[in-house]
């Protein structure tokens, strides 16, 4: 099973979880024709969509995969505040899992300025146990027992960053503190991968990373240090491809 990043900003964000038998799609961000160009066109393969929340970056063509048959999950509350008369959609909630081909997907509840913003445990026997958080302020909820082999999780911004930005003037003072309400600051995702990392945990995928409020370089190098050597840390950039089986050889 491996991971494929087709976009992961506030350009659009859509992301694939794909082996040779099927695949399930994370945020509709981005037309369907680009993971149609993923996956050589073999759509039939996609066993299902989940929608984070109703913000155009994670669920803009939503309609395009509606339209062409494919199993869509999200929060009621993401449903009811999209412009999506349209839709016909299955509704999960929070705490309660659901089965998508070999993907088991529990979602759980997020901090962001969206009506039910949902985040997800994936559980697949290719991959072990997944957890997918993008677009919000914190994680409530401590997963250590779950034994996460990976991690997706979004890391937008640094404070010094945004701050410093401010200071100078390439930024005004709404937009910092609706970022600061809103998604997740470096400082607060190193002390979610304290709090849950195991010696199961293998792959650490930062997402979303702000184009101005962030350093690549440097958000990775301090992800490291907190995980530890043997946990591989990437940033999530368009066309990045990461290996997720439990055992990849």
């Amino acid at each position: 099973m491996r991971l494929r990043c087709l976009g992961s900003s506030s350009s659009g964000n859509c992301y694939l979880l794909e082996n040779d038998r099927e695949c399930l799609v994370l945020e509709a961000g981005l037309p369907l024709k680009e993971v149609k160009k993923a996956l050589d066109f073999n759509i039939s393969k996609i066993v299902g969509l989940l929608v984070t929340h109703e913000h155009g970056d994670h669920c803009k063509y939503v309609k395009e995969f509606y339209e062409t048959g494919i199993d869509i999950r999200m929060s009621l509350g993401t449903a009811d505040n999209m412009d999506a008369e349209f839709l016909t959609v299955r509704i999960v909630k929070s705490g309660f899992w659901y089965q998508l081909g070999g993907f088991t997907i529990t979602p759980f509840p997020v901090v962001h300025d969206a009506a039910e913003p949902f985040g997800y445990i994936i559980r697949h026997q290719d991959i072990g146990t997944l957890l997918f958080a993008s677009d919000t302020e914190y994680i409530k909820l401590n997963f250590r027992k779950l034994q996460l082999n990976h991690i997706m999780i979004e890391c937008n911004y640094s404070q010094k960053i945004i701050d410093s930005r401010l200071r100078q003037g390439d930024t005004d003072k709404m937009l910092r503190d609706r970022v600061l309400q809103s998604h997740m600051e470096l400082e607060t995702c190193k002390e979610f991968i304290r709090q849950n990392k195991t010696p199961m945990l293998d792959n650490i995928i930062l997402l979303h990373l702000s184009d101005g409020n962030s350093n690549q370089k440097q958000f990775i190098h301090e992800i490291q240090e907190v995980a530890g050597p043997s946990v591989r840390v990437y940033a999530a950039d368009k066309g990045l491809t990461v290996n997720l089986d439990v055992i990849p050889f």
